[in-house]
């Protein structure tokens, strides 16, 4: 019996070094390629500029110099492609996902869409699954944001608008994000249809914002940093 209990704490001693070698291996593996990415994106900007400089100002004979400039930066180019094709396969190693499993990954932080789980929840329902998560019902900071978050709703049309963690419950006609911010704090929007019985903002085509019912059962979305 001794042997049998020895032999399972042996094996889960094993399992628990391998998880915790895959999960050095993955930060290993993505930090070095952030790193490689981030210096060939720096040499790429600078050669891009001396080129820019030196071509502006050579004389009209010098088509060699131009010709061999043009040269390296079409190289400094391909190597570009080449790290974001690296980067492309690092992160879609199982192992280094940096989200939970069914997030998505976009700009340092993790997103999660319900339209997988096939099920709505009022806007108060959908914010606690966020919170279970360690996360917030979306709160949109930026246009590039938006960009990204209307593409994932083009491509699912049973998603016709999404909770976001946008409200005027406190005060009527004041509408705040989940971290206290105005709604224009970050965007110059507007929130459509606002009205006494419609606290809570979701979000639909368009980059467009509407009030509505917090009682209705909708579709949501949450974010948290990584």
């Amino acid at each position: 019996m001794e042997s049998s209990q020895g032999h399972g704490e042996d094996e889960a001693k094993r399992e628990t070094l391998a998880g915790t070698g895959s999960c050095q291996f993955c930060h290993l593996t993505v930090g070095v390629a952030v790193a490689i990415a981030a210096l060939t994106l720096i040499a790429g900007l600078l050669l891009s500029f001396i080129v820019f400089v030196i071509l502006t100002a050579a004389p009209e004979g010098s088509q060699t110099l131009k010709r061999e400039l043009l040269e390296q930066l079409q190289q400094c180019q391909k190597q570009h492609r080449d790290v974001n094709l690296m980067l492309h396969t690092v992160t879609q190693d199982s192992r280094c996902s940096l989200c939970p499993e069914k997030w998505l990954w976009w700009m340092g932080r993790c997103y999660f869409f319900s339209v997988g789980l096939q099920e709505n929840r009022r806007w108060n329902e959908s914010a606690e699954f966020c919170r279970q998560y360690n996360s917030s019902l979306i709160v949109i900071e930026d246009s590039a944001e938006m960009d990204f978050i209307q593409e994932v709703m083009t491509k699912f049309p049973q998603i016709p608008f999404l909770w976001v963690g946008l409200t005027d419950a406190k005060q009527e006609g004041q509408w705040l994000w989940g971290d206290g911010r105005a709604v224009q704090h970050y965007m110059q929007v507007m929130v459509e249809w606002d009205a006494d019985h419609r606290d809570c903002a979701d979000l639909r085509g368009g980059a467009s914002l509407f009030a509505a019912d917090c009682e209705e059962y909708g579709p949501w979305a949450c974010k948290k940093e990584y």
